[in-house]
């Protein structure tokens, strides 16, 4: 691996993780169990509370939004063939994704056993194209785009990029992202990620970095990464100030 900075890998790991469970929880739904298929279905679908967090879909068309935004308008002026690759995916799967979310609403109204576990059928085929065609996708992102970052950008300059990136996001939504990515990257990515945190110019949001990699890496995996990037809690900092 790389000890480059890669704006990509991160989030891309968390989206895999959230795509792996969509799959993994269809396929083992009883459709006939209207409450509980209808309890998954929705979580997929809608925003059941203040944020994004129970919303898989949400959450896949927001990223594709974000990264338009603050991330391939720095790579177009390099690449802009790459850029419009991806940028056509980004079209397809937002169709892949509307079709999805308007079997999600069909079945919700049904409460007829056929007829549930026939629409249940089909909404589980439709994820299997959708994982499969965003896996895809992330894969051809990640290959057209990071040589690219990594011959035109220094590593604070992508440091910087996700700066924007991250701090652009309301905090409830950000916490919902990272709560799918660092338990998904390996300790070398984890470390990478914290090290280049602490070289950035100061950055609210690193606290909450560090504070999510607390509450969502094993106990093993959280020390490990101390031991080796150093990284205190924000209330033991305030504790030795």
């Amino acid at each position: 691996m790389s000890e480059r900075e890669n704006l990509f890998r991160p989030i891309h790991k968390g989206i895999r993780l959230m795509l792996y469970q969509l799959g993994s929880e269809l396929q083992t739904q009883s459709f006939v169990d209207v409450t509980q298929s209808n309890i998954v279905v929705a979580r997929l679908k809608r925003n059941l509370g203040d944020s994004l967090s129970n919303c898989i879909l949400c959450l896949l068309t927001a990223h594709a939004h974000h990264e338009e935004k603050d991330i391939f308008s720095h790579i177009r002026a390099h690449d802009a063939d790459a850029v419009d690759t991806v940028m056509k995916e980004h079209g397809v799967v937002a169709r892949r994704i509307l079709e999805f979310s308007k079997t999600c609403d069909e079945l919700l109204k049904i409460t007829e056993p056929e007829r549930r576990i026939e629409v249940g059928g089909r909404l589980i085929e439709e994820a299997n194209d959708l994982v499969t065609l965003y896996l895809s996708h992330l894969n051809n992102e990640e290959t057209l785009l990071v040589p690219v970052m990594w011959e035109w950008f220094s590593d604070p300059e992508i440091r910087a990029m996700r700066r924007v990136f991250y701090d652009s996001l309301p905090l409830s939504l950000f916490e919902t992202w990272m709560r799918w990515t660092l338990p998904a990257m390996n300790q070398e990515e984890l470390n990478v990620l914290f090290s280049g945190l602490q070289t950035t110019a100061e950055n609210p949001r690193t606290k909450d970095w560090v504070r999510l990699a607390h509450e969502t890496l094993s106990f093993d995996r959280w020390l490990a990464l101390r031991e080796s990037v150093h990284v205190d809690l924000p209330w033991e900092s305030q504790a030795t100030g």
